[in-house]
């Protein structure tokens, strides 16, 4: 296989002799799609991380009483529901290797 080798002004350098063995080879999509993704893993950091319910300051007293308020039962503070509550499924520290 002859390519051409170009250089940086789009002039031609010359040409070089390629083997069919290695560069003649038609390019397969899975593998491909597996390189893209094992790149897009190694770029990320995983050090994100939320507060769930347990790690979040808050009393665990119930807010209120559970009848007669007119309001809906409510068990803490610390529930996602609230401002000030943990997030719920939110990103954790994890390895994407």
């Amino acid at each position: 296989m002859q390519i051409e080798i170009k250089t940086l002004d789009t002039g031609s350098a010359g040409t070089a002799e390629l083997p069919d063995e290695i560069f003649g080879q038609k390019p397969r999509a899975d593998v491909m799609a597996r390189v893209v993704h094992w790149q897009q893993a190694k770029r990320r950091a995983g050090t994100h991380k939320v507060k769930g319910m347990g790690e979040v300051q808050g009393t665990t007293k119930k807010p209120y009483k559970q009848k007669g308020t007119g309001n809906a039962r409510q068990g803490s503070l610390r529930a996602p529901q609230y401002r000030t509550g943990g997030v719920v499924h939110g990103p954790v520290v994890r390895d994407h290797g």
